[in-house]
């Protein structure tokens, strides 16, 4: 689910706190989401020298498998099951504030993947509960805030299912320990020119997200 400035879903009329609450959620995750574009430029040098601040910045999978087996494992479980917690919160008060006008909301910025969007909606429709279970996320956790699901028995689901999948992720990163710490000195070893390509490669990225999301907003005008 991607962010945007336009908060209005077509033909819809939010009330004033309906917006307020709107762009209070839109700044949580804006923020978050620029602290993750941080983390992804600079994860070279942080895996190693910061790894839980690159986990707090930026909790990609990527990152999380890396880190797991050089770190305190309570320290990286409440890390990274709160940071990812921050931003399905986020995205449950989206979808709170925006109620059954937020689903147009969110297809209209999913277009590259609306079908998978539709077939969520359908399976939230089912089982709710065990949908935010197994699946917790950011676009279910806007469906959830949609639902009008109470937001204790929400966020008790998503923490139980971050809190398995970080466990896993422990799990399957002592298996494969060594071939971790191999790639974790070659990084080390040339994460100067390493970090120069990424930070490049996030301006591209922010770039060519930018564009795109002017040209669908122009779209849709």
């Amino acid at each position: 689910m991607s962010l945007g400035t336009d908060i209005q879903p077509s033909g819809a009329a939010l009330s004033p706190e309906a917006l307020r609450r709107v762009r209070r959620a839109l700044t949580v995750l804006g923020v978050l989401s620029t602290g993750s574009m941080a983390g992804v430029a600079f994860s070279l040098y942080l895996v190693n020298h910061l790894p839980l601040l690159l986990i707090a910045l930026s909790p990609l999978g990527r990152h999380l498998v890396l880190v797991a087996p050089i770190v305190d494992p309570i320290a990286f479980v409440l890390v990274s099951v709160g940071r990812r917690l921050l931003f399905y919160d986020a995205s449950y008060a989206l979808g709170n504030a925006l109620g059954a006008s937020g689903l147009v909301w969110i297809e209209q910025r999913a277009a590259y993947f609306a079908r998978f969007v539709r077939w969520l909606e359908r399976m939230f429709g089912r089982a709710p509960r065990l949908v935010v279970l197994v699946m917790s996320g950011p676009t279910i956790s806007a469906l959830a805030g949609i639902s009008g699901m109470r937001k204790p028995v929400f966020l008790g689901l998503a923490c139980t299912s971050l809190l398995v999948r970080m466990l896993m992720i422990l799990g399957l990163a002592e298996l494969v320990r060594e071939p971790i710490e191999i790639l974790l000195a070659w990084i080390d070893a040339y994460w100067k020119p390493g970090t120069a390509l990424m930070v490049a490669g996030v301006l591209a990225f922010q770039w060519l997200r930018i564009r795109r999301a002017r040209r669908a907003a122009a779209a849709r005008a």
